[in-house]
């Protein structure tokens, strides 16, 4: 879920659409457990609440940890639904839920930031490990055959890997997106908007579907995308060295008229496990759990790759995660309980 700043309502939409539904809120820890009768002393005198948020990613990660909680620390944690807005406010005011795995934080600053400065919430990591959150991809087969290929800087003079009938080729996001103008800059910024043809498509749905058929007919292409997504771990994509971000140059590339684009990778996206103070308070070898257990983001790629081509619930995916990962998950748990 990208793109806070450049189109968010239209971002947020593409990553809930690239799974299947979430399973049904308020569902019990692991699919069926019943959860301890007595809520062991290490969980706290309270019952530990995980939002799950209505886009896989997040659906997927409630339901992993109300399963390791479960099964690992004997901690009756139960997935609740919310989203990002009103799962933080209730966090704030209420205290529950006690954890949101994937919480944007960027999305709610107001809201956040009046939390966070009152005590009554605070982040205890990032939510991902690994790569960027948006940027620019090739797929899989262009960086295997051209391992030299690792830059936004050298599709310039590379630019023969790309060469179709005319011109190489640049897929963008569509026009209604924000991100649509700032790859225009970055183009110009990079010196390849003479020599890549850039294709903006009408809507997620063509977004996705040229990307489907240039890897099909193995066509290289170059192409702005976001993770955690199914699509990354479906056709392989790798990411481009864009650089580090320049905060100094953005604001000129995300206007229409920019005169003199720099170069500059997407800002970073502050995304976080959230947890209600209480928990930290009452349950700090949960808390101890929380922090380390950073998701790697191309783990949740291929988890939701999963969820798509499985046709199974985020609780299933999630279970066959703890099934088949241990050695994933169990990295993440204090070191008394390894």
């Amino acid at each position: 879920m990208i793109g806070g700043r450049f189109g968010a309502s239209a971002l947020i939409a593409a990553v809930g659409l690239i799974g299947l539904a979430a399973g049904a809120p308020g569902q019990e820890a692991g699919s069926g457990l019943q959860p301890v009768e007595e809520v062991a002393s290490l969980c706290g005198s309270r019952e530990i609440t995980i939002a799950e948020m209505p886009w896989p990613s997040a659906a997927i990660l409630a339901h992993i940890h109300s399963i390791v909680l479960f099964e690992q620390m004997g901690c009756a944690a139960r997935v609740v639904s919310g989203d990002t807005a009103s799962t933080g406010s209730s966090m704030a005011t209420t205290q529950q839920p006690a954890i949101a795995p994937e919480l944007w934080i960027s999305r709610i600053s107001e809201i956040w930031n009046s939390a966070t400065s009152a005590g009554s919430v605070r982040p205890v990591a990032n939510t991902y490990l690994g790569g960027p959150m948006e940027g620019w991809f090739v797929p899989g087969f262009v960086a295997e055959d051209h391992p030299e290929l690792t830059s936004a800087t050298q599709l310039s003079p590379l630019r023969a890997i790309f060469q179709d009938e005319t011109r190489s080729r640049f897929v963008s996001c569509p026009a209604d997106w924000a991100c649509s103008i700032i790859n225009a800059n970055l183009m110009r910024a990079f010196h390849i908007n003479i020599v890549y043809e850039a294709q903006v498509p009408a809507d997620r749905f063509e977004l996705d579907r040229i990307l489907a058929q240039a890897i099909s007919r193995r066509q290289p292409i170059v192409v702005y995308y976001w993770q955690p997504n199914a699509a990354i771990s479906q056709f392989a994509l790798k990411p481009l060295d864009l650089g580090r971000y320049n905060a100094d140059a953005w604001p000129c590339l995300a206007m229409e008229e920019c005169n003199r684009p720099l170069p500059s990778a997407f800002p970073p996206e502050p995304v976080v496990i959230a947890i209600a103070q209480w928990l930290q308070d009452e349950a700090p070898l949960v808390v101890d759990y929380l922090q380390q257990a950073i998701m790697p983001l191309e783990e949740m790629n291929r988890l939701l790759a999963m969820l798509n081509e499985e046709g199974s619930s985020p609780a299933e995916i999630a279970r066959t995660f703890y099934d088949t990962r241990e050695e994933v998950w169990r990295a993440w748990l204090p070191e008394s309980l390894k």
